[in-house]
């Protein structure tokens, strides 16, 4: 989704969510290759980012992230852009389900809700 920010406005988003959320991070070789944030205040149901860089996608890191924003929970909710078709498939995957959509008014993209609810 490169693009869509400046640089510095983007690394002060990154900033205050690591200060403010919940933050797991995934390590190899001493070198962080993946993230994952929940909410505290604003929900602590609500994923604000999950991301894993592309050359150790497909190893399980994604999955051990979200698992761990699961521990706990009842429920989750995580919204990815229609655009992220590798994001779209890695959830549905893991069994979250879409429950809505709306066009972002500062991107003009289509973002998605998914929901994960802990099985009875």
């Amino acid at each position: 989704m490169a693009g869509l920010d400046d640089l510095k406005p983007m690394q002060d988003f990154w900033i205050d969510i690591f200060k403010n959320d919940l933050v797991w991070v995934a390590e190899t070789h001493d070198r962080i290759v993946g993230f994952c944030t929940r909410g505290v205040d604003d929900g602590p149901d609500n994923i604000g980012a999950l991301y894993v860089v592309s050359e150790v996608r497909s190893t399980g890191i994604g999955k051990g992230l979200l698992d761990k924003a699961k521990q706990n929970r009842d429920w989750i909710t995580v919204w990815a852009y229609e655009k992220n078709s590798d994001a779209l498939r890695f959830y549905k995957r893991e069994g979250l389900v879409e429950i809505c959509r709306e066009i972002e008014t500062d991107s003009g993209l289509m973002n998605i809700e998914h929901r994960w609810t802990k099985p009875s």
